[in-house]
């Protein structure tokens, strides 16, 4: 006949082992699939030689890059100090680095060639940002009233005296050009002037001096073919955010003054005319007048 006590250490043991796999079972940390071995089996023992294998999440390389891509491009619509585009380039090559780790076997492996490509021209030009000079204006917004009608002074006649040679001094020659856009029309008071795109399609534009970039319309999105490489998420007047997908342009033109593989972002069927940006005049001084919009390269 068993001892008492020996009866009581089991039902002890039996009730903590209970209790253990119950607390077990409860822990959202542990899998859904663990449990205790069967009673009339007997427990298989670990291969000491064998590495236990971990658990991992499965985690999609693509996924990340085009959330780095799109949170690069987000940031540089709002960027204005060397240290923004600094923070922008380095989100760039985070996400040129997950694109790179995209296995062949991916479904997303054939976008990799030209996402990797895009990405690296916008790597190019946040590092540039980042290098350039800091400038004292940094919106180069100048508005000037319209200009007065100068009143032609009245002819006084004079003696006629002898005509003494003049010599012309010859005016300062500037290394910055200038370059003049005539305002087609005024959108809210806002002036709206014809824009080349890609060397070859005009479009009306507002002059958006409050704007960071440059938003085309989905009618000349897919007139200019432009190819969406991400997506931005912005907040408008009316709407928080708001998704946005973005591409680059070829060229954007102004009377001669050239913005070449412009990023820029298209705009839901609401909008029915262009914005242009800050990422096309940023390296000029703007000047509105009553008929023309003046941008004067900075030194």
């Amino acid at each position: 006949m068993p001892k008492p006590y020996q009866s009581s250490v089991a039902l002890i043991g039996l009730a903590s082992l209970l209790v253990s796999t119950s607390a077990c079972s409860n822990s959202p940390e542990l899998s859904s699939e663990l449990s205790l071995p069967s009673p009339t089996a007997p427990a298989v023992q670990p291969d000491p030689a064998t590495p236990a294998k971990a658990s991992t999440s499965k985690i999609d390389p693509f996924r990340l890059a085009i959330d780095r891509a799109s949170s690069a491009y987000t940031i540089s619509k709002s960027a204005q100090s060397r240290d923004d585009w600094k923070l922008v380039a380095n989100r760039w090559r985070q996400a040129i680095e997950l694109m790179k780790s995209v296995p062949a076997a991916s479904p997303h492996h054939a976008q990799v060639r030209q996402k990797l490509a895009d990405y690296q021209k916008n790597l190019a030009y946040a590092q540039q940002q980042a290098n350039r000079p800091t400038a004292p204006n940094p919106t180069g917004v100048i508005i000037l009233p319209p200009r007065a009608p100068q009143k032609q002074p009245t002819a006084v006649s004079a003696p006629i005296a002898a005509a003494v040679p003049q010599v012309a001094t010859p005016a300062p020659v500037s290394s910055n050009r200038v370059f003049y856009a005539p305002i087609v029309r005024r959108e809210g008071n806002t002036p709206v002037i014809r824009v080349l795109f890609n060397n070859e399609q005009p479009f009306d534009m507002i002059v958006d001096t409050g704007a960071s970039g440059t938003l085309i319309t989905r009618k000349m999105a897919d007139s200019l073919g432009v190819v969406p490489i991400a997506q931005a998420t912005v907040d408008t007047a009316s709407q928080k955010g708001v998704a946005f997908p973005v591409g680059y342009v070829q060229s954007m033109e102004v009377e001669g003054a050239v913005a070449r593989d412009v990023l820029v972002a298209v705009a839901g069927p609401e909008l029915d005319i262009g914005l242009l940006g800050h990422d096309f005049f940023g390296h000029y001084d703007v000047t509105i007048r009553a008929h023309e919009v003046e941008f004067r390269e900075r030194s």
